[in-house]
């Protein structure tokens, strides 16, 4: 290309770009999506629900929340994934079953009122596609705040207005007796906020049996779970010859916890039982290799426990696509 040809290429763009006005950067969004992810188990759709996050009061709680710890230990088993400072974090999550005959939740998220970066249940499950009036039945896996505050926030509405609600009978009386209230760990707080999540429902709560497996809804079965609260368990279900099993509180911290499956958890009731309980979930499900979720394991919520060496396990996220 000649010379004087190129230049006057190169002036007429450079011309052209003068010309252009200014284009300032895109600001940040600095929003997120309502979070929900789904899969099939046989022929039951599962939906998990991303309510939101909490922490473990910083760094000085961390002996209180993991006594049997040590500082160098944790510095190890916290460099394995990602991890914040300023003490433990984990998702907050729910979870919906679609069996064809009901739509089920097991748990239902907290509320930004108890802490401030939960309560997004309901907004998520209504991104899925789902409504709080379709919801026919709510499990509880236990009645803590960020478990069972989505039933109600204020003590008085009914956030799912058509549901039964479904707990232990243990873990009811343990949450409404007054003569327990010297039993919890987290204080009055956290009793007033129990009571006031599961208030509205007083004529449609229906509790079942501790001391064995119940079939609490049709091909859905409670699996004793006690420690984190006496009447603390865990929902299974088998479809087609798939199962999955959802925990509440069997671990908060899947990195540390199924690594050192019998450290103690101070804020459990009873925490040697609270360990036994663990121990033997996670001899279970390692065992049976099946799905599992809970309420705080890593998002989006899906995942395996395997045998990590002598007496530690490991949990293996279930990839996103396989959605």
């Amino acid at each position: 290309m000649p010379a004087r040809r190129s230049l006057f290429l190169a002036a007429g763009a450079a011309a052209a770009a003068a010309a252009l006005p200014a284009q300032a950067a895109a600001p940040r969004a600095g929003t997120r999506n309502p979070g929900f992810h789904r899969t099939m188990v046989g022929d039951v759709e599962v939906t998990v629900l991303l309510d939101g996050a909490m922490g473990g009061g910083g760094e000085a709680g961390i002996p209180r929340f993991l006594p049997d710890s040590t500082p160098e230990e944790l510095r190890i088993l916290r460099e394995r994934a990602w991890w914040m400072d300023n003490g433990l974090h984990q998702p907050v999550g729910a979870y919906v079953l679609n069996t064809g005959r009901q739509l089920v939740m097991v748990d239902c998220g907290g509320h930004s009122s108890f802490i401030p970066t939960t309560g997004n249940t309901l907004a998520a499950l209504r991104a899925s596609g789902y409504q709080p009036e379709q919801v026919d039945v709510v499990l509880l896996t236990h009645i803590h705040p960020e478990h069972a505050l989505g039933l109600s926030y204020d003590g008085t509405t009914r956030n799912f207005p058509n549901a039964e609600v479904v707990v232990s009978a243990v873990d009811h009386a343990f949450w409404t007796d007054p003569a327990q209230e010297s039993r919890v760990p987290q204080g009055q707080r956290f009793i007033e906020a129990g009571r006031r999540a599961i208030r509205p429902y007083a004529d449609r709560i229906r509790t079942f049996a501790m001391d064995r497996e119940v079939e609490v809804l049709p091909g859905i079965f409670s699996v004793p779970a006690p420690g984190h609260t006496p009447g603390h368990v865990s929902f299974r279900f088998t479809s087609q010859n798939q199962s999955m099993l959802i925990w509440g509180d069997i671990a908060h911290q899947t990195v540390i916890q199924l690594a050192r499956p019998r450290w103690r958890v101070g804020v459990d009731v009873d925490q040697a039982m609270g360990v036994e309980s663990r121990v033997r979930h996670l001899e279970m499900l390692s065992s049976e290799r099946i799905l599992v979720g809970g309420v705080h394991v890593p998002w989006p919520g899906f995942g395996r426990v395997v045998r990590d060496g002598e007496g530690s396990f490991a949990w293996v996220q279930r990839p996103f696509q396989f959605g």
